[in-house]
């Protein structure tokens, strides 16, 4: 491990690594929609953000336009007076922003509580002159929060007043969400998705698709590798004849079969890269564990009475494993864009979130066209990102256990004088 993190390309496939997964573990913390995942094909659910918005960051020196911008709102400190009899009333003010005073913006008051709910909306001028918005009274539930649009407010403060009658305990406080033309990290896309929370979410399935079908097609390619080349015989022929079939059948009859007949799934997907990705670590194990198979320590033990076992396991297995590592690494790039391609090509798992998905919504609904470059480019970048790091954990691998690798031999000593 030490020979590992002294190699370049193997320290920062590490940390790019670590920085994934990070995002893939707090990913739900550090997002602004954390329940998108459940929500990311329901339209109604992304309402309030504008469409096809770019990037709040968009609106620099660099550009001659200025778009008002998409922001949520916290309330502040609550205050609560005595109303009528044994009615409360508990007040919130937002202080809207001022990137243009004069600007009339759409609001939308997000509440929530339990049965009948009485709200008072007020618009407050600089000059502290009120006017009145709205008046509700809503049914609202635990499932069935309560939302209100204000169409086209100009002003410096919003106030929110709620009736408490008798024995009614302290609401949450609401949220408020003044919409504008730009919004986010990343802009949304044409279904008013958040870019960035899609792109932070869809970390944890290409790693999870990526790590797990990498590993297990190089276990199965090791395995089945060592068994045809050690046990040799009808394992030898009947493990080499399915490699034939798997190696030159197309993968994409299968996908369209699959999604003809029954809806696409990821977990489909990854069963079929099991079936047809194996064999990329399979024929350089075979050949390999022949060569071994034939060492003269190898016809040394077998004449102390070592069983084939035991010779697979103490001699071929070690030498092969450090070359399995560096698949393994090496296959996630593939995977990932295995998955990336059938996602383009309308056949993946539109339930989950992926930045293959992504990139499939971007092409279907017109991003090319309409240079919605922000939908475009982060997807596209985070997997070419994805592909890098496990390069360069595959290179790393290679040079710590590649004796001709100057990075694991080290400099050659100069002469001394």
């Amino acid at each position: 491990m030490r020979g590992f993190l002294h190699s370049r390309s193997g320290a920062a496939g590490l940390a790019l690594l670590a920085a994934f997964l990070a995002m893939a573990v707090l990913g739900p913390f550090i997002v602004p929609f954390p329940a998108a995942d459940r929500h990311w094909r329901d339209i109604a659910w992304w309402q309030d953000n504008p469409a096809a918005a770019p990037p709040r960051w968009a609106n620099g020196p660099w550009n001659s336009y200025s778009l008002p911008s998409s922001r949520h709102l916290s309330a502040g400190a609550p205050s609560l007076t005595q109303g009528e009899g044994d009615t409360q009333l508990i007040s919130w003010e937002f202080r809207l922003p001022m990137e243009n005073p004069s600007l009339a913006r759409d609001l939308v008051l997000r509440f929530e509580g339990e049965g009948e709910v009485f709200l008072a909306v007020a618009l407050i001028q600089a000059d502290g002159s009120k006017k009145e918005l709205a008046r509700e009274r809503r049914d609202l539930s635990r499932d069935r929060p309560g939302r209100l649009a204000l169409s086209q407010a100009r002003g410096a403060s919003l106030l929110v007043t709620e009736y408490l009658g008798p024995g009614r305990t302290l609401p949450k406080p609401p949220s408020l969400l003044v919409q504008g033309k730009s919004s986010g990290l990343l802009g949304t896309d044409a279904a008013k998705r958040d870019i960035f929370t899609g792109l932070v979410l869809g970390t944890r399935w290409a790693l999870l698709l990526g790590v797990a079908v990498g590993f297990l097609t190089v276990l199965m390619g090791l395995v089945l590798g060592i068994v045809a080349a050690c046990f040799g015989g009808i394992w030898d022929s009947a493990i080499n004849r399915i490699y034939e079939f798997f190696s030159f059948m197309p993968l994409l009859p299968f996908l369209v079969v699959l999604s003809a007949a029954y809806k696409p799934s990821l977990w489909a997907l990854m069963g079929l890269a099991l079936l047809f990705f194996w064999t990329r670590a399979f024929k350089t194990v075979y050949a390999r564990a022949l060569q071994i198979k034939h060492e003269g320590y190898i016809e040394a033990a077998k004449m102390m009475g070592a069983g084939r076992w035991r010779r697979v396991s103490r001699h071929v297995l070690p030498i092969l494993l450090p070359y399995a590592f560096a698949v393994m690494a090496l296959s996630v790039p593939g995977i990932v864009m295995y998955e990336a391609n059938v996602s383009l090509l309308g056949l993946g798992d539109s339930s989950v979130i992926t930045w293959g998905q992504m990139l499939h919504d971007a092409l279907v609904q017109g991003a090319v066209v309409n240079r919605l470059w922000w939908w475009i480019l982060p997807p596209g970048l985070m997997i070419a990102l994805m592909g890098l790091t496990f390069g360069l954990l595959g290179r790393g691998f290679d040079e710590v256990w590649d004796p001709r690798s100057s990075s694991a031999s080290g400099p050659s000593p100069g002469p001394r004088g």
